[in-house]
């Protein structure tokens, strides 16, 4: 008889009830929760920058994007990186080209003029020595005033004050450049006042120097997006053949098949050509594996499925005799359960061997109904004299959406491998929202390390009368993987050997 302690606390606690005799764990019904998913829309902004209709006109004509940040392909990738090399190499050569324009403004303003207007000044003493009526400069940039002290020659009372030396002002409402010079002549101080007309200068530094630029930037960028253009068509092989192996997915077809022989080119020496040679004879040896592996299922299906039903079959019906001894009836349990054993390794080998289903092909399976089922066969043929004290924990209903028999295969190896390394103690299932807990304590078999656990074939180190094949845990983490699921081991002395099973956020129970 099975010995379970199930915490009916629990189980009412949630609407649940406890099945009398132990044949059932987690009775009553098992409630499929629906989740709700919910996918934010992704809206695109509105333009960046405003349009205008000889804008778009002139860049339709050129075919050149209307929003920027259409240089920066969604996928990214080559492209990508090509673009931005492009836009930093256009953003350094404005960025040079306006401080060159700056500085050459800088230079036209605070060297050349002073050295025009001082080059202009020294002509002017050097003629007023010769002749003290020598005429001022008066041009229609240029204008001078000489004030003497004792010559009645007009100037402005807004000059009077200035101090020697070279600057730019702000004279009736016009900037100017101003050169005051003041030279000892006859005993007296003679100030020399030349005014240019600063605007001017502004005027001719943009005409020859900011249109111009204007005029190199604009064929500097034409430049550029053509060689870019000229480029991206250059990589597009490249670029389709990254964006087809992005869009591949292998479970939509019968075998793998990219379909990129139509980017070949007519040179058999470039590299398109030969990474498509390549990738083809890759997906060849690829096809060759999966047609392998399939041969092998099929094999194994029928080659080791029916032998292992003729065993257990046969041993079912032998056990069933009356005429057996102690002996002869321990040998045949033993023989029906490893019969049943290897039954249910092979139908997780050949689960493991289809891969992940597809979500047609999955259901709502229910835990506990999971748990219990395997419990109750696992009493019968592990446990049959009641050595083993089992005590279960429902602390809610939990339901994932898998396939049952991956179900069947992850919680009955777990449970299998508690029962064959225990030899007296409990057993403790406990099964919560987030995460399924199989761990036994008693006089145990020391399991391997904790980072030698999942290997296949890790036994411990007095395991030596342990029925098993070493590869249950092992099949159990690849089956996990399957659905995003994480399976972890731990041995401490207090709980012994804890195995847990935590369900991925999209298919645990809400």
């Amino acid at each position: 008889m099975l010995g379970v302690e199930v915490a009916a606390g629990d189980l009412v606690a949630h609407g649940m009830r406890a099945c009398p005799g132990g044949s059932r764990f987690g009775g009553g019904d098992s409630t499929a929760f629906a989740a709700e998913r919910s996918n934010p829309a992704c809206r695109a902004a509105g333009p960046v920058f405003p349009r205008y209709r000889w804008y778009d006109d002139w860049c339709r004509t050129l075919a050149f994007p209307m929003n920027p940040l259409r240089l920066f392909p969604r996928p990214g990738g080559i492209t990508r990186r090509l673009a931005r090399v492009v836009v930093l190499q256009l953003f350094f050569i404005s960025v040079i080209t306006a401080l060159g324009v700056i500085v050459a403004a800088q230079v036209v303003d605070g060297v050349l003029m002073r050295t025009a207007l001082e080059g202009e000044a020294a002509y002017f003493w050097e003629k007023y020595r010769e002749d003290p009526f020598h005429p001022l400069p008066n041009t229609d940039n240029l204008v001078g005033y000489l004030h003497e002290p004792d010559a009645n020659h007009p100037v402005p009372d807004y000059l009077l004050d200035r101090e020697e030396g070279f600057g730019q002002t702000e004279l009736e409402g016009r900037e100017v450049l101003m050169l005051v010079d003041q030279k000892a002549i006859n005993g007296q101080i003679v100030t020399l006042y030349l005014i240019f007309d600063a605007e001017r200068v502004s005027e001719l530094s943009f005409y020859f120097g900011v249109v111009p630029l204007i005029l190199v930037l604009i064929v500097i960028y034409l430049s550029a997006w053509v060689a870019f253009r000229h480029s991206r068509q250059a990589i597009s092989p490249l670029v389709s053949l990254s964006g087809r192996l992005r869009r591949f997915h292998s479970d939509e077809q019968p075998e793998v098949s990219l379909d990129i022989q139509r980017l070949k080119t007519k040179d058999p020496d470039d590299e398109i050509n030969i990474l498509v040679d390549s990738l083809n004879a890759f997906t060849g040896e690829i096809n060759e594996l999966i047609q392998r592996e399939r041969r092998f299922t099929r094999d194994v299906s029928h080659e080791l499925r029916t032998p292992l039903s003729v065993i257990q079959g046969s041993a079912e019906l032998l056990a069933s005799s009356e005429d057996l001894d102690q002996v002869q009836r321990k040998t045949l349990q033993r023989v029906l359960r490893t019969a049943r054993d290897m039954n249910a390794l092979v139908e997780a080998l050949l689960l493991l061997a289809r891969g992940r289903l597809e979500e047609s092909e999955c259901e709502q399976v229910s835990i506990n109904e999971v748990v219990g089922n395997q419990l109750e066969q696992l009493g019968l043929t592990h446990n049959p004299e009641g050595r083993l004290v089992v005590q279960v924990v429902y602390r809610r209903v939990v339901s994932v959406t898998a396939t049952r028999q991956l179900v069947d295969a992850i919680c009955g190896n777990l449970l299998r491998n508690a029962f064959n390394y225990t030899r007296e103690g409990e057993i403790t299932v406990l099964l919560d929202r987030e995460f399924l807990e199989v761990s036994n304590r008693g006089t145990v078999t020391r399991p391997p390390p904790d980072d030698q656990l999942f290997e296949p074939f890790a036994r411990g180190s007095d395991s030596g009368e342990v029925e098993g094949h070493g590869v249950g845990l092992d099949i159990v983490r690849h089956l996990c993987e399957l659905y995003d699921w994480n399976v972890t081991g731990q041995y401490s002395r207090e709980r012994g050997m804890v195995f847990t099973v935590l369900f991925g956020t999209e298919d645990r129970d809400r």
